[in-house]
């Protein structure tokens, strides 16, 4: 499956941006301590809306940085599933779709056991540095993502009818 994904933090970054829907700008929101830093391009899926009430969110491995702002078609190979203050925070898991450096890879195990495991303590270190109270969850297969994406869809759409006037 492929999704639209709007990247707010480039790979490699200590700085977190977040998308400002209200000003439709990306600002600066925190920079993180030195030792962490993104292992992804990371941002959202447009048009989604997940159980912790915003877009859901999507990790883009590419071979390189990607700016934020940028759209990129992302290839999805399964989702992180993780607990915090807000509710269930599913983490998109996927591939800067085109990318040839990254077109053998299809599923999670395709990533390799080394950058799973960077990807979880980055998420543990992070949420240990932020003070957010988070539990992580187990990866889950490209079917498991397919549903939730599926699933914010449905939710964004609902909320969207619901928004417009009635007569």
């Amino acid at each position: 499956m492929t999704v639209r994904a709007i990247i707010e933090t480039p790979q490699g970054s200590q700085n977190k941006y977040e998308f400002d829907g209200r000003t439709g700008r990306i600002r600066l929101d925190r920079i993180l301590s030195e030792a962490i830093r993104y292992p992804a391009n990371y941002g959202f899926v447009p048009e989604t809306w997940g159980k912790d009430n915003a877009p859901l969110d999507i990790l883009v491995y590419g071979s390189t940085a990607i700016y934020p702002g940028v759209e990129v078609t992302a290839r999805v190979v399964g989702v992180l599933l993780m607990q915090d203050e807000y509710g269930p925070d599913a983490k998109l898991i996927s591939m800067v779709d085109g990318d040839p450096r990254m077109s053998h890879i299809s599923t999670l195990d395709g990533l390799g056991r080394r950058r799973l495991e960077e990807l979880r303590r980055f998420f543990q270190e992070y949420n240990a540095v932020e003070g957010v109270g988070a539990a992580l969850g187990h990866y889950q297969n490209a079917s498991v993502a397919e549903r939730l994406v599926k699933e914010a869809l449905h939710r964004w759409h609902a909320l969207q009818r619901d928004r417009v006037p009635q007569n």
